[in-house]
Parts: structure tokens; sequence; C-alpha cells
């Protein structure tokens, strides 16, 4: 019984990661090919934006201080074209669509249903104030202002924050390589006829699915882990252990599943590796992890659930701090507690802060004059039905940062 008898707390997993060597390369990255990429460096807004007034409604473009009234339309801006030299006096108007510049004069939008056409003319029967439909010069963000901070995890929301603002490179971690070695005589491995299988499979064999559930996992949550290579052995150590000598010239990380003891079979054990060697968690107590010359080695239960549960205790966090992560993508879809009362006629989409508190998730409406992912402290965004909500109420949200504390006994 090699690690029953003196399993450790998980929290003891952060004691390794002094011995980790984290990820020092650093490539530039254009924006839209940075999801799932790690900031490098704190992500600076160069200037404010937008540089002007910019139209959040599709409609007629007017000064607000001469409505109501009637305007003559002298021209038209689509999103997209740079119009400096229409300029808007008095009672004039240009047509807008949403995302464009507002011309020179000009510092409100009409909808274009709210008007009344008269040939070449509109009226505009109620008061609009300064930027009504118009998100204001600087409202998205202020020069200096830190869009992301070293260490963030790029989500597809944050890409479009930073290409609305004309953020087009950042600089990035390269990502850290990872290589599988599912092990286990028992294993048969796709692809391989469906009936056949089923007749294995009945005859004592396994079909290969914990390391491949291993390698979804790090896919779907952990895009700043590529896994590069995933092999199936059979339980002779000399084949396991020439792999793990092989991936560790590789690769900055390796992971072992299946043959975790505590019998005869147990790779980990034979490595001779040391290390953290069984945690206090059911199931899943024979997870391991070593630190060979700054490169993690884990090894992981047989069967998939128990491994999936090393991966999410031990194995992200040690790749987190490998990956020099500070702020990781969230989960998706989840339920959170509304920290306001949020009013409206129609259904809302509304940016939150997420926080953990004991009765737990808390979403934080976040007020912004805009209708970009710019907001530094956003985790996600709410749906708020029609007619609103109220505090307390709960609310779906998709949340885009991870609020988890890896590594922590509590999570």
């Amino acid at each position: 019984m090699r690690y029953l008898s003196g399993l450790n707390p998980i929290a003891k997993v952060v004691e390794i990661l002094p011995q980790v060597k984290r990820i020092s390369e650093v490539e530039r990255v254009a924006t839209w090919d940075a999801a799932g990429r790690v900031a490098a460096r704190d992500v600076i807004a160069p200037y404010d934006y937008p540089p002007f007034p910019r139209a959040a409604y599709d409609g007629y473009a007017v000064s607000s201080d001469a409505t109501p009234g009637r305007f003559r339309v002298i021209g038209t801006v689509l999103v997209g074209q740079y119009r400096r030299d229409l300029e808007v006096r008095g009672n004039e108007a240009v047509y807008v669509t949403v995302g464009a510049f507002l011309p020179e004069g000009a510092d409100a939008v009409v909808p274009e249903e709210a008007v009344e056409r008269e040939g070449e003319y509109v009226v505009v029967k109620a008061k609009y104030e300064k930027y009504a439909n118009a998100d204001p010069p600087g409202s998205y963000v202020r020069k200096g202002l830190v869009l992301l901070s070293q260490g963030t995890v790029v989500t597809p929301f944050d890409v479009v924050g930073l290409l609305d603002v004309g953020i087009t490179t950042i600089y990035a971690y390269r990502r850290v390589k990872v290589g599988i070695i599912a092990t286990g005589d028992e294993l048969i491995t796709p692809p391989i006829d469906p009936e056949v299988a089923a007749e294995l499979v009945m005859r004592g064999k396994v079909i290969e699915s914990t390391a491949s559930l291993v390698t979804w996992y790090i896919n779907t949550y952990m895009p700043y882990v590529s896994v590069e290579e995933k092999v199936v052995t059979s339980d002779k150590h000399e084949e396991v252990r020439a792999y793990v000598e092989k991936f560790l010239e590789l690769y900055d990380a390796v992971i072992i599943t299946g043959g975790a003891g505590p019998s005869e079979i147990d790779h980990f054990y034979k490595l001779g590796f040391g290390g953290l060697r069984g945690f206090r968690m059911k199931p899943g107590r024979p997870t391991s992890v070593a630190v060979v010359n700054g490169k993690p080695v884990f090894g992981l239960s047989g069967y998939p659930i128990s491994a999936l549960h090393g991966v999410i205790r031990i194995v992200e966090p040690v790749l987190r701090h490998m990956a020099n992560v500070t702020k990781a993508p969230g989960l998706g879809w989840l339920y959170a507690t509304i920290t306001q009362d949020l009013h409206g006629e129609m259904a809302q989409i509304v940016r939150v802060k997420l926080e953990a508190g004991e009765g737990g998730l808390y979403a934080k409406p976040i007020k912004a004059k805009h209708h970009s992912f710019t907001e530094p402290e956003a985790c996600g965004v709410a749906l708020i039905p029609p007619g609103g909500v109220k505090k307390g109420d709960i609310v779906p949200v998709l949340a885009y940062r991870d609020v988890r504390r890896l590594g922590s006994a509590s999570t």
C-alpha cells in the first residue's frame, strides 16, 4: 500500500509549484488569433476610443440642441466610412448606421423609426439629450487603461473588445506542450469496427476513453495548453518509461493514465521521481505529481471520473502556474444571484462582475455607456428577462472568467 496510508492534502500541491519551470518564451500574436493565449504583457489602450461620437443606432445624426425640429438630410455615413468632410449645422442631419462616427456638429442620433420623412427633410418631435443613442468619445476606453493584465487568458470576448478599439496585436506566452500516455494491456484504441469493439468489451477489454477525456478537458477548459501527442501503451513498464523519457525531452509536461497502483502495476512509483504520491480525494486517490528538471509528470487513475478529478484538482493548477495564468477563462453557462434591481420592458443582456460568496455566485451589473467588451472587471454576461429582475433573483450568466480558487482545499 504505497500511498494509501499517507495521502497528501490537496492544498499541498502548491508546495511543488516553485520547482516548476514557467514558460518564458513570448510571441507577438495577431489579436484575432489570440483566443486561448496568455497575455505576456499588460495590454494598454494607446488612445481614447472612440475618437468621435459613435452611432449606437441606425438613424439621423443631429445636434441635440436643435431638437425637436425639422432637419434637412445632407448626407450619409455608413459604418466603416470616415467622413470628416461632413458637418452638421443648425437644422441639418446626416443618416448614420450603427458603428459609424457622427459628423462634426452632431452629438445625438434620432432612431430611424422615430422621425417623419418629408422629402429631403425629417421631422423630430421629441427632445434628445447629448449622446442619445450614441457612444461618447472615450466611452469604450481611455488612453492608458489596462484592458488585459499580464497573465490573463484571452477569451473570444477579449478579442472582440480589443479589435473594437483597434488593438490588432498582443504579446503572449507560448502554449504549454503536453504529452499523454494511456497505459494498459486491456486497452483497445479506436478507430475499430464498432461490433468488434462491443464483442471485445464483453470479453474484458476496455475501449480507451480516459486519456481521451483528459484531452477533451484540456482542449476545452485549458486553451493555454496544447496536447502535442497521445499514445497508448501496454503495461510493460519499460515501454511506459521509454515514452516518459521521450516526452520529457520533447514537451513541458507528461500525463500518465492507468497503472496507478497500489498493485504491482504502478508506473508512477516505478519511475522513482518521488514527488507527491496520492491525495486525499475521492475518487482519484492515486493521483500523483513529481517535477523532473522543472517539468511536471502526473500520474492519474485509469478510471475516467477519477482521472478527471485528478486533472481538475492537481493537473490544472500546476499547468496554470507553468503557463503564467493569473486569470483563467470561464466555464460556460452558470447561475448567479443578481445584486441589484434591473428594469426594462425588453429582454436584456448585461455585462457583470462575478464574485463568489457564502451563498454562491453573485453577479454585479457593470454600468457602461457603450456596447463593446472593453470593461476589465467584467466576468460574463447575464440574461435579463422582459420586465427586468429584482435584487436577489437568480439569472443565467455566460461566464468568460473563471472565479474558482484552484489548488485550495475549499475548491
